[in-house]
């Protein structure tokens, strides 16, 4: 039965957070769907708990392999080594602080399966407080449309509560080869590009996934620290203005597409629903400057 179904592989970066990791992968190994590939990345955890339960998971399910880094590589490595090593049809990021209804994977699967043009497939989704409140993350279905400029332009537009479904599941010949970049902000980048690969697939009221806002997310100051970011203004290393110029390194665009996607981004970002540009160019340099003024 097994062989009729399209192999899924499931990449799990983790990093000395034992429970999160038996929580993802209870909810990987019982997932509705079954023919999965289940790889782990320990990023050179220093907590011996986590090779046990690594162990503990891959003794008594033959799907689950791991491996364990030499050295910490940093965790944007970690998730392009998890991708780069997958095998299967789809493909899967499962962060070991996040969930999954057990059916998750296995309607995004019947899902692709009937349209062949869909990059990625996500269902509700829900963001997770850390006292374990939560709330729906209201997907914007602009960025969802069946021209890839009304995609992107509305991808940069929407509110970072739109962006969070880089654990969605991938079809692995569209994003095999593509670069994460290594930088704050970079998955919302690698996000860009796959909207240029293919649609977006939102299946609403099917299964739900659980994106728990903490960890490295939790405030700038981890997220500066987990990518070494030092200068004043850590947000010109983020994504402002990146989001307008990425595409100029994907090699599937002709240079005329890259141009129009060029307008079509700043458009998104001058109406950002974030207001990133308001706020990081005009209202914050000005009040640092008034308060600079005053002392």
């Amino acid at each position: 039965m097994l062989n009729n179904l399209p192999l899924v592989t499931v990449g799990i970066p983790t990093y000395n957070r034992p429970l999160g990791l038996k929580h993802t992968l209870n909810c990987i190994t019982n997932q509705t769907y079954a023919n999965l590939e289940i790889i782990v990345s320990d990023n050179c955890s220093t907590d011996e708990t986590v090779l046990t339960i690594l162990q503990e998971f891959a003794n008594k399910d033959s799907r689950v392999k791991y491996i364990v880094q030499s050295q910490n590589i940093s965790i944007v490595p970690n998730f392009q080594y998890l991708l780069d090593n997958a095998t299967g049809k789809y493909f899967l990021w499962a962060a070991d602080d996040d969930s999954w209804d057990l059916n998750f994977i296995e309607v995004c699967v019947e899902a692709m399966e009937k349209q062949t043009d869909v990059a990625l497939c996500i269902t509700d989704i829900f963001i997770v407080a850390e006292d374990g409140s939560k709330k729906n993350g209201n997907l914007n279905r602009g960025f969802m449309q069946e021209k890839m400029y009304n995609r992107c332009f509305n991808y940069v537009k929407s509110n970072i509560e739109n962006k969070f479904f880089l654990c969605g599941l991938y079809r692995s010949e569209l994003v095999k080869g593509l670069v994460f970049p290594n930088n704050w902000g970079g998955e919302h980048m690698f996000l860009m590009e796959v909207l240029t690969k293919g649609k977006f697939l939102y299946l609403k009221n099917k299964s739900s996934f659980y994106y728990f806002l903490g960890g490295n997310s939790k405030s700038k100051a981890s997220i500066k620290k987990a990518f070494n970011i030092k200068r004043k203004f850590a947000f010109l290393d983020a994504y402002p203005l990146k989001f307008v110029v990425t595409q100029f390194r994907f090699k599937h665009l002709s240079i005329f597409q890259k141009i129009i996607l060029f307008f079509y981004n700043s458009l998104g970002l001058i109406f950002n629903e974030d207001k990133i540009l308001y706020y990081n160019f005009i209202k914050k340099p000005l009040k640092e400057w008034i308060n600079k003024t005053k002392n």
